[in-house]
């Protein structure tokens, strides 16, 4: 029977994590080539290489990345399990900020569970904007936050993809011979900006009918009747429905949702629920480097 060393797996997962070997290195107190070489070890016991060199970088390979989505889930399991038997139950705040799309879908159910196994924690939830939630973050007005930016030189997960798709109300009918009634939300906003660009590259006539400070407001104008909206999967609801080629609409490409860690001394609870979070959703370390809108 085989067998996997989970500090080789807890390296492997830091140097996703930072996405540099001597950022992981400083974060499991060994030297760069003491890591390097666990991971020499790694990929020899798993037969596989996880690790391809690009230019001055490592990135991740396939392989590699189905590894990092196992491992977290082997780590959380673990320490899940020690912290059961040894009773360390966590406490004290973790202040998370997330875009409204994902705090009213993804989180919750991920929250529930971590919080019910640590009832003494309290969890503060700051719904935002990216922009605005990555400034928080890097104040220390945060613990946590899931961003739809990609912060060039700081290390963060790719938490999911969701689809981009036109949405309108359930009972909406779609006028073709006018101009395009849109529901947006205001700048900075990387829907709106996709939305712009997929209409104007087809040459679609539109007008903004609605502009809205927040999700609530994109919603509610929606419900209304008042246009479409160009906005994440998750907000689709039986009260919504999705547009698309058929009515003429163009196809839009997928946000990318990250989660980050604040870098200056996290709380063991913030370490922990970030890790959680990673493992539940099968979180991988991204190497995008360009900025994006706030959501």
């Amino acid at each position: 029977m085989r067998h996997l060393d989970l500090s080789l797996l807890r390296t492997f997962v830091a140097i996703c994590d930072e996405a540099n070997f001597a950022k992981a290195a400083l974060k499991v107190h060994k030297s760069q080539p003491a890591i390097s070489q666990q991971m020499g070890r790694l990929e020899s016991e798993l037969q596989v290489a996880l690790f391809v060199k690009r230019g001055r970088q490592k990135q991740l390979t396939p392989a590699g990345i189905r590894l990092a989505e196992y491992a977290r889930r082997l780590l959380a399991l673990h320490d899940e399990l020690w912290a059961t038997l040894h009773d360390q139950e966590l406490s004290g705040p973790v202040r998370i900020g997330a875009p409204a799309d994902i705090a009213d879908t993804v989180l919750p159910n991920i929250l529930q569970r971590f919080a019910r196994a640590n009832p003494r924690l309290s969890m503060a939830i700051h719904v935002g904007r990216s922009p605005d939630l990555m400034d928080m973050l890097f104040a220390g007005e945060l613990d946590l936050t899931i961003s739809t930016r990609a912060v060039a030189g700081y290390p963060h997960l790719l938490l999911r993809s969701s689809p981009v798709v036109w949405i309108a109300a359930s009972d909406y009918r779609l006028d073709t011979a006018g101009s395009l009634p849109l529901v947006l939300a205001d700048e900075p906003s990387i829907f709106r900006r996709l939305a712009l660009e997929a209409l104007d590259r087809q040459g679609c006539d539109y007008k903004e009918s609605y502009v809205a400070p927040n999700l609530a407001g994109i919603k509610a104008a929606v419900r209304a009747g008042l246009g479409i909206t160009a906005r994440s999967i998750e907000m689709v609801t039986p009260e919504f429905r999705v547009l698309g080629e058929r009515q003429g609409l163009p196809a839009l490409p997928d946000v990318n949702f990250y989660l980050y860690l604040r870098d200056d001394n996290p709380s063991e609870a913030a370490s922990k629920l970030y890790q959680l979070l990673a493992s539940q959703v099968g979180g991988r370390a991204s190497s995008t480097q360009e900025p994006e809108p706030g959501a």
